[in-house]
């Protein structure tokens, strides 16, 4: 593998990806508020409010005006074809991440009960086949586009330049820290790891999108099965917890195993760690991205 060729392949700069996460979480706060004039009740026409204030104008612009600006970027962003067959894999392992995160996050939330933390609850019904269409389009394709190509293919690139591995490690925490979920937390890393893993295995934006996507799709299905059913709500016990997380974790195991074999047989490396310190301009920018991200939960946390 020629990692000079990698490493000197045109990419984004860390200053702008870090540029563009800060305008993502400005728009978040800004989004939210006007969403909260628009549409003050919390519901589809809230989640659509947000969406249409905060990820076109926020999200997916920035990113296509900063790609457009800068020519050659669509093979570092990885804008490639995915093979056929590896979509069903990624199909597969973005529902069985679902029951992952819903194990995860059960525990992660008996750990923060501890410290007298309770979740609050959303109230997300749905009620029929039509406003689960709208859902899915709504909360869970058009999150995942602007999402998959603002982190897993800009802020991935970006920080590749700099080692793959550390790429996925700083691009999946930036995506957990801004969702301000601090009780979905370990849901989203998840998410993004596996979401991270994908694109770079399978050399493919679209994989993310499709892992993304469906992953969404499956809670709101999940949601929609549940508004109509009169199933309890009583917490399963731990050891219930734990003995279907293993399970699940291991089917996604092998998948993952899968994939890797398949990367390295179609040549696929990850570009090794430079030690190469980063520039002032990058440094500040990404304590403040992160700063702003932490003050975000932090207000999610005590207002809610």
């Amino acid at each position: 593998m020629d990692f000079t060729r990698l490493v000197e392949r045109p990419r984004p700069t860390i200053l702008s990806a870090n540029v563009l996460g800060l305008l993502a979480i400005a728009g978040l706060w800004i989004g939210s508020a006007i969403a909260l004039i628009v549409a003050p009740e919390a519901g589809f026409r809230q989640d659509l409010a947000v969406n249409a204030i905060y990820y076109l104008p926020f999200v997916l612009l920035p990113v296509v005006i900063c790609m457009r600006r800068r020519g050659g970027l669509s093979e570092a962003v990885r804008l490639n074809p995915m093979p056929l067959f590896p979509a069903l894999s990624v199909m597969l392992l973005a529902v069985l991440s679902v029951f992952a995160a819903t194990g995860i996050d059960a525990l992660w939330l008996r750990l923060l009960e501890a410290f007298g933390l309770r979740e609050p609850d959303t109230g997300l019904v749905i009620e029929s086949s039509s406003a689960l269409m709208l859902s899915i389009l709504n909360s869970a394709a058009v999150p995942a586009i602007c999402e998959e190509l603002l982190f897993r293919g800009y802020m991935l690139s970006a920080w590749e330049s700099r080692g793959t591995r550390l790429a996925i490690g700083v691009s999946t925490a930036l995506f957990a820290l801004l969702h301000s979920n601090l009780f979905g937390m370990p849901a989203y890393l998840l998410v993004g790891a596996v979401s991270a893993f994908l694109v770079f295995a399978l050399d493919s934006l679209y994989a993310g999108i499709l892992y993304h996507t469906v992953y969404n799709a499956t809670i709101l299905v999940v949601v929609f099965l549940a508004s109509g059913s009169e199933a309890s709500g009583a917490m399963p016990g731990l050891s219930s917890i734990l003995s279907e997380l293993l399970v699940t974790l291991g089917m996604m195991a092998m998948l993952l195993l899968s994939l890797h074999l398949r990367r390295r047989a179609s040549g696929i490396e990850p570009i090794p760690r430079s030690r190469e310190p980063l520039r002032r301009s990058e440094r500040v920018t990404l304590v403040a991205l992160v700063a702003a991200m932490v003050l975000s939960m932090l207000a999610v946390l005590l207002g809610g």
